[in-house]
């Protein structure tokens, strides 16, 4: 035994000394150069090696220095691969054991160099290995044989015993750069940490390095890992903490492309990230973190995230805030990742302020700057579900200045929109929502001086210029179907009660069926259509109003007072395109209206013809309007000609009919009317009966703002009307009227001396009645 144990210790003795003597025999240089020539065959680059040293006891070491691989011709001058220094220490005695126990690695100043060129070619491509296809038909093998299991086999239980006192990677540089989009990135003072490197128990990791001059760091725990055989990478256990500082976009300015104009100046924008991961060994993962773009505007996201598995993700939290203002908070799940994602969602916003958000969209405060009482707040929440392809909303409301809108329904997005919506409220103020821009700088200024100067028309010459056509042909094939139901809408001075709509939409053709509520103590029913399938559109619109109350009507909308009356309407109308201008030349349709014990104001028709019989010695200096218990018309629209031919009106004391034309585009109206007295102006500041049947034709006509209003007199007129005319108290007028239209019993009026005045041309008869019972009329 002792002989044994003699012998034994002298063989060990021996492979020891020759452990320690083998490396200063061996011609390391032989094999430097051996190893840069096959490098060279086999890739076509140079490689060089400043220093090999080898040791083979008390461990089998490596140690080179200096090493450069050259880059692949045709591209940069600059080096693919450089390491200034590589010690790889393994201890030999476990080694024969088959345990890789590796003393020390150190890596210095390793540098990579990855681009690619202007053909999108990149530099590391021919160094990739072939397909497993191609070496397999090259080796004449089938694919899946016994050898190559049984190496991997070995390599595994090679692995299984691995360990390590220290992997240590320093000043490490990594450099992208791309010639088609001109992005490079470099990732400098790359620095990673592994101590005690066991299977058994977790592992420490420590690595830090600045992207583009911007510091990251990493600090994880890894492990324990187990046997490698059976290693799940998604049930290892990892902790891991990530730090970033502002990273500066500029760098990426190029691969990120168009940078929201609200976020300022990419060049001088940045990302801040500092997250934790953890992974448990029944492969639930836990995320939490907070990270924000530092921009213009200050966007900033938090978050708790846990996937049980790896097709589940569930939100526990996940806050967005801009400028340190919270503004919405989401929970909810994402399942089936691995596949088609499925999510269920609840976003809940919080208050947000008309002033605040002015501060981010200055075109707010434009929009409202002339609103004297403008929307405060919004607020949004809502239950949301769906996939990559359609959109469920179970439940959203939105609060407006505190009112609720509810909104349910679907968007599909697979091939066009699908759109399905339900909105229903209560009550719903509009007027502070409606923008109401400052006004127009007038037609003319003043400069220093006072002077008085033409303004500038350029931003109306560019508004005119910039109305085209709208092309809606993309919504062709668009489905919408859309329900609308509000019990009160105040809008514009005005409450609409039990407001019903229905919108739908196919194949290019959308219509509205119909479209009713209550105004000003009538109803409004409304159906039209829209066709997008030419350019430009073409629609239909047929309105039924009835026992409707003009008056609120006309002082809501037109601020005036003008015309009142329970009004019935009926249109039937069609027409091309969106502009006014553009439709209003093609309208054509019918119309039927109906006014009933109504009042119009700014001219007296009855006591015009109380004047006339009196030649004004009775005119009235009280207010002007005309009572009339109906009005009524109908229209034939051609091209926005809307012609009418049967205009009536009836009062206690007249009768009036007439026809005319309104040229819609022009905005002008040119109408021919009689008004006719029917009864006894006795107790409407007359004495007499005998006027009875006095008519007096009347020219209105000229633009909508301001029309023109003068009577239409001839010989024939004035005689129909001379029994009228005469009686107690005009004994005068008789006379005058036959001299003016030249009859025999013509006498001369007693009339005051008249002031002397410059001659001008004389006026012909007609013209001297039409000026004279212009201003009797009050017209």
């Amino acid at each position: 035994m002792k002989k044994i144990i003699k012998y034994s210790l002298s063989v060990l003795a021996l492979v020891v000394v020759l452990l320690l003597l083998v490396p200063f025999f061996l011609n390391v240089e032989d094999y430097k150069q051996e190893i840069e020539q096959q490098v060279e065959d086999a890739t076509g680059r140079v490689l060089k090696i400043g220093g090999l040293q080898a040791s083979l006891f008390p461990w089998v070491g490596v140690t080179l220095d200096d090493v450069v691989l050259a880059n692949r011709q045709g591209f940069s001058e600059r080096d693919f691969l450089k390491v200034k220094h590589l010690n790889v220490q393994v201890a030999l005695l476990p080694l024969l054991s088959q345990r890789l126990e590796i003393v020390r690695f150190k890596l210095e100043a390793p540098e990579i160099f990855m681009e690619r060129n202007a053909k999108g070619e990149g530099n590391w491509e021919d160094l990739l290995p072939a397909s497993p296809e191609s070496m397999t038909a090259v080796a004449g093998e089938p694919e899946n044989s016994v050898p190559a299991a049984k190496d991997d086999e070995k390599t595994g239980s090679a692995l299984a015993a691995l360990s390590a006192e220290s992997l240590q990677l320093l000043d490490g540089k990594f450099i992208w750069q791309d010639a088609q989009s001109g992005v490079r990135i470099a990732l400098t003072d790359v620095q990673v940490e592994l101590d005690d490197v066991q299977l058994e128990h977790p592992v420490g990791v420590k690595i830090s390095a600045r992207l583009n001059g911007d510091k990251i760091d990493i600090d994880a725990q890894l492990g324990p890992v187990g046997d490698l055989a059976s290693l799940d990478v998604n049930k290892l256990p990892i902790q891991l903490s990530l730090k970033s500082d502002a990273i500066r976009l500029k760098s990426f300015a190029t691969l990120i492309g168009s940078f929201p104009e609200k976020l300022g100046d990419i060049n001088k924008a940045s990302v801040m990230l500092n997250m934790q991961l953890e992974q448990r060994p029944d492969g639930v993962r836990l995320l939490a973190g907070e990270g924000a773009l530092l921009a213009a505007m200050n966007i900033a996201l938090d978050w708790k995230v846990e996937m049980p598995n790896v097709n589940t993700l569930r939100l526990n939290h996940v806050g967005i805030a801009i400028n340190d203002k919270p503004l919405f908070a989401i929970q909810g799940d994402v399942k089936k990742l691995n596949k088609a994602p499925r999510y269920t969602l609840r976003i809940q916003g919080e208050n947000i302020q008309r002033t605040w958000l002015a501060s981010l969209l200055p075109e707010l405060n434009q929009m409202y700057a002339a609103h004297p009482s403008p929307w405060k707040t919004l607020k949004i929440g809502a239950s949301l579900a769906g996939t990559k392809d359609r959109v469920d909303l179970r439940d959203m409301q939105v609060l407006l200045d505190g009112e609720i809108v509810q909104l349910s329904g679907s968007v599909g997005f697979a091939k066009a929109p699908n759109i399905r919506l339900r909105l229903a409220a209560k009550t719903l103020h509009l007027d502070p929502w409606l923008p109401q821009p400052a006004e127009a700088s007038a037609n003319s200024s003043e400069n220093a001086s006072g002077n008085t100067l033409p303004a500038k028309n350029s931003d109306t010459a560019q508004a005119n210029k910039a109305a085209v056509e709208p092309d809606l042909r993309f919504l062709k094939p668009w489905r919408v179907s859309m329900q609308m139901q509000v019990e009160k809408l105040f809008m514009r001075g005005l409450e609409l009660g039990h407001l019903r709509g229905t919108l739908k939409g196919e194949r290019g053709v959308f219509t509205l069926s119909p479209l009713g509520f209550d105004l000003a103590g009538g109803q409004v029913r409304e159906t039209a259509s829209l066709n997008v399938n030419r350019y430009p559109v073409t629609w239909t619109e047929s309105i039924h109003i009835s026992g409707l109350k003009l008056k609120p009507i006309l002082e809501a909308v037109a601020g005036t007072d003008l015309l009142d009356g329970t009004m019935r309407l009926d249109t039937n109308l069609k027409a091309t395109g969106l502009l006014p201008k553009t439709s209003m030349a093609s309208l054509n349709g019918t119309g039927q209206l109906l006014l009933q014990n109504g009042r119009i104001k700014g001219f007296d028709i009855a006591g015009g013809l109380r004047n006339l019989s009196t030649l004004g010695s009775q005119k009235s200096a009280s207010a002007q309007y005309t009572d009339f218990a109906q009005l009524q018309a109908s229209f034939k629209i051609r091209n926005g000609i809307a012609k009418n031919d049967d205009l009536f009106m009836a009062s206690p004391l007249f009768r009036l009919t007439g026809k005319g034309v309104v040229n819609l585009p022009a905005a002008t109206l040119d109408f021919h009317v009689r008004p006719k007295l029917i009864g006894s102006l006795v107790g409407q500041g007359d004495t007499l009966t005998v006027r009875k049947g006095l008519s007096v034709p009347l020219h209105i006509y000229g633009p909508f703002a301001s029309p023109s209003i003068k009577p239409e007199l001839d010989a024939k007129s004035l005689l129909e009307n001379a029994g009228g005319l005469m009686g107690s108290g005009a004994g005068g007028v008789g006379g005058i009227l036959g001299g003016l239209l030249g009859g025999k019993n013509a006498q001369p009026a007693k009339s005051q001396p008249a002031e002397i005045k410059p001659k001008s041309q004389p006026l012909t008869p007609e013209q001297q009645i039409q000026k004279g019972l212009k201003g009797i009329l009050g017209f």
